[in-house]
């Protein structure tokens, strides 16, 4: 017994010795090679499931980690191009820099996105300097011997197969259409470099390990990422940092953020996040490719000026419109904190109505407001696009011809005695009204003629949402445009696009309706680091006297009747921070209602009146919430569901449901199966009646 103890301690004194005391994370070191890391997820079997994704760490230099990962994960293009004369004649737009490209914003949103998800270690992803937080590595960096690269461009030798060459994941592979050398199984993937202003190539590393040029209307050429990791913000939690067996990380916080600017030195102070972060529970269907939002056949699409233009774009959008939250804030750190939350805002009352535009058939006289004084009823309605991607303007399908052939009280035109009849009717406008005809460089560009704002007269409508992924279709001006049309036309409006540069819009609605004075914040693509930048918005207009918030996100999944486990745990934090109410929209489909803490969560109001839309579930409504008014101020009394449904080109009107089993229908899809954590659904009686009661803060059962 005494011996087989002593070989027992020699076994466990030999163990220690081979094993640090504290892992660090360190970069290539030549003769041992690469450590390798474990954090975020992605799509990786062919059926699109999820599996951690696995890191490369190049180098570690002042406590901040290069990682690339080591598989291609997915496959994208930098430029939409389909028109085959246009790509032999080399016609289509010529970019300077990566920059310039669609591909470079979406790596930070959509990407991102998918990869972290609500993950707090995002947090710990340093920008580079051109706030890029998910970027691609330029040939400089693949020359790069220090990061275990051989520095010649063309010799063909082992080792240069093995440092460039990689494989892509079977989803990549089979789900994406990623292209496959058949000799080697490996395949091509981009590199951040454009071969020169005039022509019309980007660097790639090519299935044979080169670096080399290629022309960029490929669209099977796959993504293989690289991040900066701040390593003070992590720590290791398991692994050993081998390839079999790679390191796993924790957040653990920054200890910059002490160092922030006090509360004091801002519009006020900040509003904490009191609640933990959810990581995403991706399923199997979210790794398949997305439904276009406007139109069927979803193909990746451009994001940028041709090459003539003056004006830079500083808001991009999806892949054709698939689900890609785009990043509309600089990330916060501690020079930019200041300019984050010191942005003039502009509180946007609603204006006495003008005499009406000339309409196409007269327009029917409003129903009269309610009568019920100790009450103010608000109503919420989805994406409304009144007019037509610009190609589709004068099809004889389109909106344009619509309104051309049935006046401007068309649309509303079947449910608009329950519009006239509330307090206040709020929409997410999906459009701008302009006339400016040059545009980002993506597949639909919405716009709607200007005189078509008297639809939302007509149908009243007093107050939109203006921020999503089609307001900056045309570019600043045609936002800018857009916003003086409404002015001018007596609709509110609010939303804040591009905080912090060159051509930002901070607009909060604030409205006094019958009483009860209601501040609204817009939010496009909502980041985890945008709760800040929410707070202190619902910080801005409490300190002006709103007495109901409502904050709308433009957020979640295309065509998805369920939101991603992300967006219930930042909805939970907003109303943490101070808003009554979360309207959601974007998905173009209805999902579920939920209530936290006594106060809604409306995580998408579907679609309501489209041009350019393609099939998706009809199913809508109108959403009507009432408050009533107390000695202690409103109080949340009912939620009650008008269930619509959309149609089609070339009618466009939504319609009210008036088959009990159809009327049902909507409710199921408004209820969630099992309630996300701290989320209640609807009582068992909405899946009847649509309507939800609340007593004393909290939902009646």
């Amino acid at each position: 017994m005494k011996k087989i103890l002593t070989l027992g301690a020699l076994l466990v004194l030999f163990l220690l010795l081979l094993v640090p005391s504290q892992a660090e994370i360190q970069g290539f070191v030549k003769g041992q090679g690469y450590q390798y890391v474990y954090f975020g997820e992605y799509p990786y079997e062919k059926d699109g499931t999820v599996q951690p994704v696995l890191w490369r760490v190049l180098s570690v230099r002042d406590s901040k980690a290069l990682l690339l990962t080591e598989y291609i994960i997915d496959t994208d293009q930098v430029i939409f191009v389909t028109d085959q004369k246009t790509i032999e004649n080399h016609s289509y737009r010529r970019i300077e820099t990566f920059e310039e490209s669609d591909l470079f914003p979406k790596l930070s949103s959509e990407y991102v996105d998918r990869l972290l998800g609500g993950d707090p270690i995002r947090n710990a992803l340093a920008p580079q300097a051109n706030g890029a937080t998910l970027f691609l590595l330029n040939d400089e960096d693949y020359l790069n011997a220090d990061y275990g690269f051989e520095t010649s461009r063309w010799a063909e030798w082992p080792s240069r197969i093995k440092t460039h060459e990689a494989q892509g994941t079977p989803y990549a592979i089979k789900q994406r259409g990623l292209y496959v050398a058949h000799e080697n199984d490996k395949s091509p993937y981009w590199v951040a470099t454009v071969k020169s202003p005039t022509d019309y190539k980007l660097q790639i590393v090519g299935f044979n390990g080169h670096l080399s040029y290629g022309a960029y209307t490929r669209v099977n050429i796959g993504l293989r990422p690289a991040v900066c990791l701040d390593l003070t913000q992590v720590e290791i939690s398991g692994g050993q940092g081998t390839k079999q067996s790679p390191y796993q990380l924790r957040y653990i916080g920054s200890a910059a953020a002490s160092a922030l600017p006090a509360a004091s030195e801002t519009v006020g102070a900040l509003v904490p996040n009191p609640t933990e972060t959810m990581p995403v529970q991706a399923a199997a269907s979210d790794s398949q490719t997305l439904a276009d939002d406007d139109a069927a056949a979803p193909q990746p699409t451009a994001v940028a000026l041709s090459a003539d233009s003056t004006e830079t774009p500083l808001y991009s959008d999806a892949p054709d419109e698939t689900i890609a939250p785009v990043n509309t804030a600089v990330p916060l750190n501690e020079s930019n904190f200041a300019l984050l939350y010191t942005l003039a805002p502009n509180p946007t009352a609603l204006q006495a109505t003008p005499a009406p535009m000339p309409t196409a058939e007269p327009s029917p006289e409003p129903t009269a407001k309610t009568a019920d004084q100790s009450t103010v009823t608000v109503s919420f309605i989805g994406d409304c696009s009144i007019g037509d991607s610009e190609q589709y303007t004068t099809a004889k399908s389109s909106y344009h011809t619509c309104l051309k052939n049935n006046g401007f009280a068309w649309p509303f035109s079947l449910v608009k005695d329950y519009l006239a009849a509330d307090d206040l009717t709020v929409a997410n406008l999906e459009v701008v009204f302009t006339t400016r005809t040059r545009h980002t460089d993506k597949k639909f560009n919405l716009k709607g003629d200007p005189s078509f704002v008297q639809v939302l007269n007509e149908g009243s409508i007093e107050m939109v949402n203006t921020v999503n992924n089609h307001c900056m279709d045309f570019m600043d001006g045609g936002y800018t445009d857009s916003l003086a049309v409404l002015d001018s036309a007596g609709i509110g409006h609010f939303g804040t696009i591009n905080p912090g540069l060159a051509n930002p819009h901070d607009d909060l609605g604030l409205v006094d309706v019958d009483g009860i004075l209601f501040g609204f914040i817009g939010w496009s693509y909502p980041q985890e680091y945008d709760l800040r930048n929410i707070s202190n918005r619902i910080l801005q207009l409490r300190s002006q006297g709103a007495e109901v918030v409502v904050v709308s996100l433009h957020w979640g999944r295309e065509t998805y009747m369920t939101p991603e486990s992300w967006q219930s745990t930042f909805a939970r934090n907003v109303i943490d921070a101070g808003a009554d109410i979360v309207w959601g929209h974007h998905p173009h489909v209805i999902q579920p209602i939920a209530v936290y803490r006594g106060k809604l969560i409306m995580f998408s109001t579907g679609n309501f009146t489209f041009g350019t839309m393609s099939d998706v579930n009809p199913a809508t409504g109108i959403f009507q919430v009432t408050f009533e008014k107390t000695a202690n101020g409103p109080e949340l009394k009912e939620l009650k569901v008008i269930p619509c449904t959309t149609q089609k080109s070339p009618d466009f009107r939504p319609k009210e449901l008036t088959e009990q089993k159809d009327r049902m229908n909507v409710f199921k899809y408004l209820t969630f199966k099992k309630a996300p954590y701290m989320l209640e659904n609807p009582p068992a009686s909405f899946l009847e009646t649509g309507i939800i009661q609340f007593e004393n803060g909290q939902m009646v059962q």
